[in-house]
């Protein structure tokens, strides 16, 4: 046996028992190399043909990496809703939700019916883990087993209150304080049937975020200030959400705590964290990235598209759109801003048609991204909105942009020297 096939072939003797020739491993593996087969996949595939499995590999849902295939994960199921989504022109319905054990809360996808409620203690076995929202989410497929269990998760109950602008994505049992600043219900689709919950806006001195509630509580009304125990934390849109459920203690306090609104925030002081919400941010635009200007979005589902070919729905007729993707540095750190269409005329002073005559005129589409550098570099702006992390780095996207009436020539070149170093 060659020597740089020798550990990869006792990898998979070992998974199929040691039943197999490892003269005929070899010669499959070397095969399946040579046509550039990935070697994990190559592994998996020859353990599969040999009739064996991979080792189960138990895991607790901190240590779940994006990648993770045929895991064993115990938890509680949080929450759960059922949804239909469009896979190759084919409705399926699947069921997604949160699940926790006793060191963090991940959300899961079910792309089938294993009969899961809230409440319950499963075992899953032959999971895996995909990328949503640049975190791991957890996968039960055809190949998992889900197994309901009599035992409970047991989590420490002692916690001391938090501040809302420490909590971060998959955080359990957070006890915080706040005020609830607005607050409306709507309702989802569960496996059960259609469900209302609560949703809305919380804030402590310094510090906005979402919230869902998936109980009704009368303590939960907006202006009441509260006092929660056992909720947990869950992106949504790379922002930490407050989640609170059946598990929750809620106490109405007679004292309000009043937010304040801080006014701009130092850019190198929101980097390091998950997401924020609700912040607004100035700077200098250092550059304007591809991208911007005049793009083509499919009328289905709003992705760019090019050439009027929409990868989910085929051929469209392409809907118009503009934005601007621009780097903002304010000295203490940087990050993209993305304004939409409305956000990008009232900055530079054209609509989306304006902008198809200015293409037209130049003959190409790249004149209006010129244009929008033009205006905008070495400008200084104020933006408002949320920001979070994903693929393609740290971004905000704005709800609201100006130029600071207030930014003097001197505090202008102060920021621009700080850019500088």
């Amino acid at each position: 046996m060659e020597l740089e096939f020798a550990p990869h072939v006792e990898e998979i003797k070992r998974a199929l028992d040691n039943e197999v020739d490892e003269s005929n491993i070899t010669a499959d593996l070397k095969k399946l190399l040579e046509y550039r087969v990935p070697l994990s996949e190559a592994k998996r595939s020859l353990i599969k043909k040999y009739g064996g499995g991979e080792k189960t590999t138990i895991k607790k849902l901190k240590d779940i990496q994006i990648g993770d295939r045929n895991i064993e994960v115990t938890g509680q199921v949080l929450e759960i809703s059922k949804k239909t989504v469009n896979i190759k022109n084919i409705e399926k319905t699947i069921f997604s939700g949160t699940i926790c054990d006793e060191t963090t809360a991940r959300s899961f996808t079910a792309w089938s019916d294993f009969d899961m409620k809230v409440g319950d203690v499963i075992r899953v076995t032959q999971a895996y883990v995909r990328n949503w929202q640049e975190r791991p989410e957890v996968n039960f497929g055809n190949k998992s087993k889900v197994t309901k269990l009599t035992s409970k998760i047991e989590i420490n109950q002692e916690s001391e209150i938090r501040k809302l602008a420490e909590l971060k994505d998959g955080d359990i049992n957070v006890h915080a304080v706040f005020t609830i600043l607005n607050m409306e219900t709507h309702e989802i689709n569960t496996k059960d049937g259609a469900k209302k919950i609560m949703g809305g806006i919380v804030a402590d001195e310094n510090t906005k975020i979402p919230f869902t509630a998936w109980v009704l509580l009368p303590e939960l009304a907006a202006g009441n200030t509260v006092e929660v125990k056992n909720a947990y934390i869950r992106s949504f849109r790379g922002v930490p959400t407050l989640n609170i459920n059946e598990n929750s203690t809620i106490i109405k306090l007679d004292k309000r705590m009043e937010y304040k609104e801080t006014g701009s925030v130092r850019i190198g002081d929101i980097i390091g964290k998950d997401g924020a919400y609700d912040i607004v941010i100035e700077g200098n635009i250092l550059s304007i990235r591809p991208g911007s200007g005049l793009i083509a979005r499919c009328p289905e589902c709003s992705r760019v598209i090019q050439k009027g070919m929409c990868r989910a729905h085929g051929k469209v007729d392409e809907k118009m759109d503009m934005r601007i993707k621009a780097i903002i540095d304010d000295g203490t750190g940087a990050l993209t801003l993305v304004l939409d269409a409305g956000l990008t005329q009232k900055i530079c002073g054209y609509t989306i048609e304006e902008a198809q005559k200015m293409a037209k005129t130049a003959m190409s589409q790249k004149a209006v991204e010129d244009e929008i550098k033009k205006k905008l570099i070495g400008k200084i702006l104020a933006a408002r909105g949320n920001m979070s992390k994903g693929e393609f780095g740290i971004t905000l996207v704005a709800n609201d942009v100006w130029e600071p009436q207030e930014i003097t020539r001197e505090k202008a070149n102060e920021l621009l020297r700080r850019i500088a170093g």
